[in-house]
């Protein structure tokens, strides 16, 4: 009997060598782990810019508090519905989602390129909370008092 306990024990430790070594939760563990590591080091870098269509109702920012419109975003293809070019050649820029839409966005750019009302620009960029349209953006008057969205750009695309 000590022969056939010897033989089944023997048998039952090559039998979990076998198994562990196949199916090591450990190995496996590791192995997601780097996988999930590196889909969310592409994550990072694809959506450092979301666009801002995903993440919030751009038809209606009045929702939101200043509080939370802090976050980079991407504005893409905003119609420029007014402009205001200082003398340190800077365009200040009134941007809306919609040719029709009475949801503002602000921001300054510099370029040497020449943007005119009715183009469509695209944004990347930090918002930074609400604001309301005065004089000191030069734009139309009948812009003032309108409340909108400040924008700090990082990089744009005059389309």
């Amino acid at each position: 009997m000590n022969r056939k306990r010897i033989a089944l024990i023997t048998s039952l430790i090559f039998l979990s060598d076998c198994t562990v070594e196949n199916f090591n939760p450990l190995k496996n563990n590791l192995k997601s782990d780097v996988e999930a590591v590196s889909q969310s080091n592409k994550k990072k870098s694809k959506d450092k810019y979301p666009d801002i269509s995903k993440e919030l109702d751009i038809t209606s920012m009045e929702q939101y508090s200043s509080n939370v419109l802090f976050m980079n975003l991407t504005l893409r293809n905003f119609f420029v519905k007014d402009i205001y070019l200082d003398d340190q050649s800077n365009y200040h820029l009134l941007l809306t989602p919609l040719k029709t839409s009475n949801q503002y966005f602000v921001t300054t750019i510099k370029t040497n390129k020449t943007i005119k009302i009715g183009n469509k620009i695209t944004i990347q960029g930090f918002i930074n909370g609400k604001v309301k349209v005065h004089d000191e953006y030069s734009f139309n008057l009948k812009y003032n008092g309108k409340n909108a969205v400040s924008v700090m750009v990082d990089h744009f695309e005059i389309n």
